[in-house]
């Protein structure tokens, strides 16, 4: 497979991991309870370090894709 769809394929999957994490969180928020509220923060803020940051990143895969 060449690298661009590959690329293209890869993106759409990590925006549709955004949009996920933040449904989990808007669905916890939405409950009214202050301490599910803020797991939801806090889970949705473990997981983006995780993948900003962490050793391996979103980053380095694109750029590994990209070549």
């Amino acid at each position: 497979m060449k690298r661009k769809p590959i690329l293209k394929k890869f993106d759409k999957e990590v925006e549709n991991l955004w949009d996920t994490l933040y449904k989990i969180k808007e669905l916890l928020e939405d409950t009214g309870d202050y301490e599910l509220s803020e797991l939801g923060s806090d889970f949705l803020d473990q997981i983006s370090d995780g993948l900003e940051e962490g050793t391996i990143t979103v980053e380095n895969i694109r750029d590994q894709i990209t070549g």
